[in-house]
């Protein structure tokens, strides 16, 4: 297993240690106070491995751990699937099968995104560039992104610089901001462990660091998750607040791939008002 693979699975592991309550665990907080969360004597016996074993995966030095042990620190560490996969795709032991995230797009996907007005539609990839959205999208967030710098389409870049893009995402002060970051960052982080050596991304994900203590705080704190169709509450450059429920569309076209994300109303009122904004009749 790579070095660089051993650390980042060390870190993990000692974040969600650090994290979990010892009472959830099932044990007494008594004598444990200056140790966050629980001790690695737990997690190892929990686990079914030796402390001395535990450790020295903790340090980054995990070359040579069988599959069942990763899989028992998983259950000891109360690991969601999403954390899970993480874990494994770190370890080299469950790969997803990774795509070039897409980069240029072509005519008949702009056809398409034109198609679902007034549906607010975003096509990005696995950078979080913006790769293209429809008349929709724009006149939602206020923003024309053939107007931007290349290197500014970028959905996270764009709520560390741009006041538009961040009264559109309702980002109202810095607690806000790094609630909205930590969960983006838990997706890059994903698809970090997945694209190994991928120089573009690390360039990002340093850029980033360098440009928020926010992102870095998110970053460091280890935490992964991946995309949700969830309601999202956004501030329409037209029609003030409204809320949105997304959809998700993984769109794979040869060796590249990247996420088509649909807004949807919560009701036919709530399409007329969009309707109303795009020109395009309810009818559609």
């Amino acid at each position: 297993m790579p070095e660089d693979a051993q650390r980042q699975i060390g870190m993990f592991l000692r974040r969600k240690r650090e994290n979990l309550a010892p009472e959830i665990a099932g044990f007494s907080r008594t004598a444990r106070a200056r140790t966050p969360g629980l001790r690695r004597e737990d997690v190892a016996a929990m686990a079914g491995i030796s402390t001395v074993w535990y450790s020295k995966i903790e340090r980054g030095k995990a070359d040579g751990i069988s599959r069942e042990a990763l899989l028992s620190l998983a259950r000891a560490l109360r690991l969601d699937e999403t954390e899970r996969q993480y874990l494994m795709t770190l370890a080299r032991m469950e790969m997803i099968p990774v795509r070039d995230p897409c980069m240029h797009v072509n005519r008949d996907t702009l056809r398409l995104l034109g198609r679902l007005d007034p549906l607010p539609a975003i096509l990005i990839n696995d950078y979080f560039d913006i790769l293209a959205a429809n008349r929709a999208y724009e006149a939602m967030c206020g923003l024309r992104f053939e107007a931007l710098p290349e290197a500014d389409r970028n959905y996270v870049g764009l709520i560390l610089t741009n006041p538009v893009w961040r009264r559109f995402l309702e980002v109202e002060d810095e607690a806000v901001q790094e609630s909205r970051l930590a969960r983006i960052v838990g997706m890059l982080r994903g698809v970090n462990a997945a694209r190994p050596g991928d120089r573009v991304l690390t360039a990002r994900i340093e850029r980033f660091r360098t440009m928020s203590p926010a992102f870095a705080r998110c970053w460091d704190s280890e935490a992964v998750a991946r995309p949700e169709e969830l309601h999202f509450s956004f501030t329409h450059a037209v029609l003030g607040r409204i809320v949105l429920r997304k959809q998700i569309w993984q769109n794979f076209n040869g060796e590249t791939s990247g996420r088509l994300n649909v807004y949807h109303p919560l009701d036919e009122d709530g399409f007329a008002r969009l309707a109303s904004v795009t020109g395009v009749p309810t009818t559609t």
